[in-house]
């Protein structure tokens, strides 16, 4: 492949009102993880007015054409998502995008949630990138259950069990229990928990026990159990609650899960989530 060097300065915004255009251009593709479900959960936060600091990139107006585009967020702090794709079977487009935005970024940077066809691109921008240092890549499986088997999904509650969404005041316990936090994923959760959809149970005490949110990605994510609560079936019940919510959009449900996570895929199986590809997480040394 042929690749392209451009300076920043030649890309091309794609402005919010167009990115139900863009949108449109993946509804054929929707298994894709940085494709339509990500899209709307951005329309939906821009019609929301929620101050969001997010922009949408392409090379030219061939982005209506081959939907090749990059989307930068910041969710938290000095750190920006890195979100992209494109319909095109050749990557070089989606490589001069890539190479084009991180030469002139100045700050750090997240490849967030990419799936295996992209990868290529972005072991091409890294390569390029001597003056960066990467963290190696966090592999995931990606999981798909379509919204008639979520329609299945039993969510009776246990005795002595209440369900309720995720409150701003529980940000800090989700933030410390999950495995991946860092500088400033705080101000992450808490935007997921003011912004999207949640679930969480708690005890008879009212003390939190378990938990699910939605990430960007229009998936599941986060989802944890606190260890002394563990094997008794309420990471199961999270998942299955929070998917008949999303699935209520008339939308398949999606979730990431670290490849090395054995229980947790399991339990995915189980309920009869398919995987269907391998996705990545990529970070910048910050």
């Amino acid at each position: 492949m042929t690749q392209l060097l451009l300076d920043a300065d030649c890309l091309l915004e794609i402005l919010p009102n167009e990115w139900p255009i863009l949108q449109n251009l993946y509804a054929s593709k929707k298994n894709e993880s940085t494709g339509y479900n990500l899209i709307q959960n951005y329309i939906e936060w821009a019609e929301k007015k929620l101050n969001l600091d997010v922009k949408c990139f392409s090379l030219d107006e061939d982005w209506r054409k081959d939907g090749t585009f990059i989307m930068i967020a910041k969710h938290r702090g000095n750190l920006e998502n890195v979100y992209f794709n494109t319909l095109s079977k050749d990557l070089d487009r989606l490589m001069g995008l890539l190479f084009a935005f991180t030469t002139q970024t100045k700050t750090s940077i997240y490849f967030y949630g990419y799936g295996e066809r992209l990868k290529p691109a972005v072991d091409d921008c890294i390569g390029k990138l001597a003056p960066k240092k990467f963290h190696e890549s966090l592999k995931t499986a990606w999981y798909r259950a379509s919204k008639e088997l979520v329609a299945t999904f039993s969510t009776e509650v246990p005795s002595g069990i209440t369900l309720r969404k995720l409150e701003i005041k529980d940000a800090v316990t989700v933030n410390e229990l999950w495995p991946h936090n860092g500088k400033e994923t705080i101000k992450f959760v808490k935007h997921a928990i003011e912004n999207d959809l949640t679930i969480a149970a708690c005890d008879s005490n009212g003390r939190l026990i378990a938990w699910c949110l939605r990430l960007p990605l229009g998936s599941l994510g986060l989802l944890q159990v606190m260890s002394s609560q563990r094997r008794l079936g309420f990471g199961s019940l999270m998942v299955r609650v929070l998917s008949k919510k999303i699935a209520e959009q008339n939308l398949d449900v999606f979730a990431p899960v670290v490849t090395e996570n054995t229980p947790s895929r399991r339990m995915f199986e189980k309920l009869g989530f398919e995987k269907i590809d391998e996705i990545y997480w990529t970070l910048e040394e910050y």
